[in-house]
């Protein structure tokens, strides 16, 4: 097994983090995982093929092909045993990475890229590995490296597309700025500028869910973050999280985790209850 990988993390301001890369070509059946990330790691199959596994599901990969680890997923992939795959990879992170990995189609709910580049992204992902052979090296080749090869997988979208894009990505702002008021579908469009019906149809197509869903799931995510790392009431963190009051946050929560909100608490060994 040939393998080369480097850390050297390197930020511009809050924006964009490059933490580390590498290639490897494995042995046949080689392994990793299951285990968590906590930046954003992006594969790319350079040739051969393999198994990406997440979360209960089970992607078969190919040369082409690439794969996204979402930070704080759990997950695990391996080596075809008769076609080994060599792949190349970058890990990121930083408070534009969702929004670009937006605009390249990749996101929780679309893991898996195909890449049209024409070759360009793993010229570009290996020049950013290579570049580590270099004394020269310096943080801000590693950056422009880093969105060089990001740049390659952005989405060549139609202009209507690129505006939905925009009016998702704005919503999406909005619940994460305004997630704790008593703020609904309503608010969201008023705030985008756009019909309600219209919001509905570009999050169903781009997010893969309705804007309540959206709004709701995101509450609940906060909620569970709040019940592990903080000393906080249930209802204080009801109120915290948009819900009206305890009861409505226990009835989305056993809904969405199948579990109450203290059982969660402690099943996460939190020493508080």
């Amino acid at each position: 097994m040939a393998a080369r990988e480097y850390h050297q993390e390197t930020k511009s301001g809050d924006a964009m983090a490059f933490y580390f890369c590498g290639w490897e070509k494995c042995v046949p059946g080689h392994a990793f995982g299951p285990a968590v990330r906590p930046h954003y790691l992006f594969h790319l199959v350079m040739s051969g093929k393999g198994v990406y596994e997440r979360g209960g599901e089970r992607y078969e990969i190919k040369a082409g092909q690439g794969f996204l680890i979402l930070p704080g997923e759990s997950t695990s992939y391996g080596a075809d045993p008769a076609e080994p795959w060599e792949y190349c990879w970058i890990s990121f992170g930083g408070t534009e990475a969702e929004r670009i990995l937006k605009e390249c189609g990749l996101g929780e709910h679309n893991l898996i890229y195909e890449d049209r580049s024409g070759g360009l992204l793993q010229r570009e992902m290996m020049g950013l590995v290579d570049s580590f052979s270099h004394s020269d090296v310096n943080g801000y080749m590693l950056l422009g490296r880093l969105y060089l090869s990001l740049s390659y997988m952005v989405r060549k979208a139609p202009g209507r597309e690129l505006v939905a894009q925009g009016y998702v990505i704005r919503a999406q702002e909005f619940v994460r700025n305004n997630y704790s008021y008593d703020i609904g579908v309503g608010e969201i469009a008023r705030h985008v500028g756009i019909d309600r019906t219209y919001l509905y149809r570009i999050f169903r197509q781009q997010v893969g869910q309705s804007p309540k869903a959206y709004l709701t799931d995101f509450r609940l995510r906060t909620a569970a973050g709040m019940l592990s790392g903080t000393r906080l009431s249930v209802t204080e963190i009801a109120l915290s999280c948009g819900f009206k009051e305890a009861s409505l946050l226990n009835r989305h929560f056993r809904e969405a985790y199948r579990c109450t909100p203290l059982q969660y608490r402690s099943k996460e060994g939190a020493s508080w209850k």
